[in-house]
């Protein structure tokens, strides 16, 4: 019988392995989501006029104007739209060509 006893405590060892690895990868995802999150807000913070978007749904526009929690993007000549800053998935410099625009 003790040779049955010591096998049960190499498997709740396992366990307990397994639980702190994963806890410990939980812990670094969470981390670097984060971390993502503060250089988009940084993004969203340090944005001017003329600077171009790219919002949820995959629509680029340049910045026309600001308030509060939305700004108003220019995405085709005479259209502009109203979004939250919430909406905004990345930035493009205006130095840098885009790939894959149209021709």
């Amino acid at each position: 019988m003790n040779t049955a006893a010591q096998g049960g405590g190499a498997a709740n060892l396992f366990m307990m392995l397994i639980f702190a690895g994963l806890f410990i990868f939980i812990l670094m995802s969470g981390h670097s989501q984060k971390k993502r999150e503060q250089q988009r807000q940084a993004k969203i913070t340090a944005l001017q006029k003329g600077d171009q978007v790219i919002l949820q749904g995959g629509i680029i526009g340049s910045v026309v104007g600001f308030k509060d929690h939305t700004l108003e993007v220019k995405i085709a000549e005479g259209v502009k739209i109203t979004v939250l800053k919430s909406s905004i998935l990345d930035t493009i410099s205006n130095g840098s060509n885009q790939k894959g625009g149209a021709n």
